[in-house]
């Protein structure tokens, strides 16, 4: 009789702990592959905007000090862009003459998949530089 309670419990210990386990690993699996789909720039804003602010209240900054966190942030970015503008020529140019020396050692069917594979390298790049505001200040937002 002892033995048969005992085996009964160890049961529904073994059921309620197996129920548990794969809820948890349900949860990890939709947090990680399902809700960490790719953000779109408004929700990378709010995001933001959300870990900004906890930040600022990990620190116990006041609404005087919010602000000019955020003026710092702001002149931070505008100063990241006009180094990143004036710099842009540079890289381009270098880019350019990288290219040049790769379309040489190439035959010509060798040199199509390479122009291909260019343009839609360049897509993307043209693409993330138009809506990723982390580029703007060389980082993440600190403001």
């Amino acid at each position: 009789m002892i033995v048969r309670d005992l085996k009964a419990k160890v049961l529904v210990f073994a059921v309620f702990f197996i129920g548990i386990s794969t809820g948890i690993l349900i949860t990890n699996f939709y947090t990680t592959r399902v809700a960490s789909a790719p953000d779109t720039a408004s929700s990378r804003v709010q995001r933001a905007e959300r870990d900004i602010n906890k930040f600022y209240d990990y620190l116990g900054l006041n609404l005087s000090q919010r602000e000019q966190m955020r003026k710092i942030g702001e002149d931070c970015r505008r100063e990241f862009r006009q180094l990143r503008a004036e710099n842009k020529p540079k890289f381009d140019a270098i880019r350019e003459a990288s290219r040049t020396k790769i379309r040489a050692l190439l035959d010509n069917e060798q040199e199509k998949k390479y122009e291909e594979f260019r343009r839609k390298v360049d897509e993307r790049r043209k693409n993330q530089d138009s809506d990723d505001f982390y580029r703007d200040g060389g980082g993440p937002r600190l403001d």
